[in-house]
């Protein structure tokens, strides 16, 4: 009986993430990236910027993080670990997007 009542769901796309969830979601990145993903001035640059990077770049190094495949990577391997692929394709796109159409 729970099969029958799941089935409907399966193979549906998840809707995309909302610019609010977005928003909140990149509220963690900002702890160490920098607000809007601009590091601070005179960082050393070992955390590197994200906004103005594509889309693309950005969506293909969330993903060899979470796979384990950057090294001498710290924290952002486990980080990767909470973010599932819809997720990680909103991020890269509020990234990748000027700061200025940000709530």
């Amino acid at each position: 009986m729970l099969l029958t009542w799941l089935a409907p769901c399966v193979g549906q796309t998840p809707p995309p993430w909302s610019l609010r969830n977005t928003a909140l979601l990149a509220a963690n990145c900002v702890t160490c990236h920098g607000p809007g993903g601009q590091p601070p001035a005179g960082s050393t640059g070992s955390i590197p910027a994200l906004r103005g990077l594509s889309s693309d770049a950005l969506l293909e190094r969330m993903q060899a993080f979470k796979a384990g495949r950057v090294a001498n990577a710290t924290v952002m391997p486990l980080l990767m670990q909470g973010y599932d692929a819809a997720q990680m394709q909103a991020l890269a796109e509020w990234f990748a997007s000027p700061a200025a159409d940000k709530p």
